[in-house]
């Protein structure tokens, strides 16, 4: 729609070519938008296309309605989606699946058992706290604060030296001069059975065998000739003899020797 003016002035009014019949009855009234009036028109009044938008007019103050800054075309729009497609597919290229993830925990798993039983010792061979703890309550302990542990079995009392070429066991002879006594074996009521001097002396109480096991023609005792001392008048005819018991056997034998009329010697009822 335009306004279109002609002829010439008619006491200073132009005169005005009228348009469509539409747009010129006086009692029509617009209630759709945009308002294309520019003010309130009453039907008493003319009509004049002053009054009016024009087409370049509406399209212009429509488009004010929108900030086309802030307003992606199609074009626009559809190049994003394409990018945010390409990263959304790279980054499911980075994710696993939960089978996926499950078989890895899965394996990781035996592996940490595995280094576990390898490099530690497993339950089943380490003893509690308070397993410790009740075995510990059961050690008998004596007056003096000793551990106080009696053999059942000869085993228990027993050093095997096995294979080795020596028992494992070594005892130093102190030099302290207040310590006289090495090593010393008492009975159930602390008497003294026998004890390792610090000289190297040794002395028992009781019997003394020595090479009960060995064979008949090995001596049981060998003193590296050196002297035995002490030594009792014999019992039994099979006890070792001291030279105080020998030279009086010698003399009273030779008291009682008696010649007789053969010329024969008589030595205790036996003549030679």
């Amino acid at each position: 729609m335009a306004n279109v003016f002609g002829g010439e002035a008619n006491n200073g009014i132009q005169r005005i070519l009228p348009t469509s019949s539409d747009v010129t009855q006086s009692s029509q009234t617009l209630l759709t938008q945009p308002n294309v009036y520019s003010r309130p028109q009453s039907a008493a009044e003319g009509v004049n296309l002053r009054d009016f938008y024009t087409k370049a007019e509406i399209n212009r103050l429509i488009k004010t309605k929108v900030d086309t800054g802030s307003v992606y075309d199609k074009g626009t729009i559809d190049l994003l989606l394409q990018a945010l497609e390409g990263q959304i597919n790279s980054s499911m290229n980075e994710l696993v699946s939960e089978t996926q993830l499950s078989l890895q925990l899965n394996s990781f798993s035996q592996s940490v058992l595995g280094n576990v039983q390898a490099n530690y010792y497993e339950k089943s061979v380490l003893y509690t706290k308070s397993e410790i703890n009740s075995l510990i309550s059961e050690i008998p302990i004596d007056l003096d604060q000793f551990l106080v542990k009696e053999p059942v079995t000869l085993l228990q009392n027993t050093i095997d030296a096995s294979d080795k070429d020596a028992i494992p066991l070594t005892l130093i002879a102190s030099n302290s001069e207040d310590v006289d006594v090495v090593q010393q074996w008492i009975d159930h009521e602390s008497n003294s059975i026998g004890r390792i001097r610090k000289s190297g002396r040794v002395e028992f109480y009781g019997s003394l065998f020595l090479g009960q096991n060995i064979e008949s023609w090995r001596p049981a005792l060998d003193v590296n000739e050196r002297r035995i001392t002490g030594v009792a008048d014999p019992v039994h005819i099979s006890d070792a003899i001291n030279k105080g018991y020998m030279e009086d056997f010698i003399t009273e034998l030779i008291d009682n020797i008696v010649q007789g009329d053969d010329k024969n010697y008589v030595i205790d009822a036996l003549e030679y």
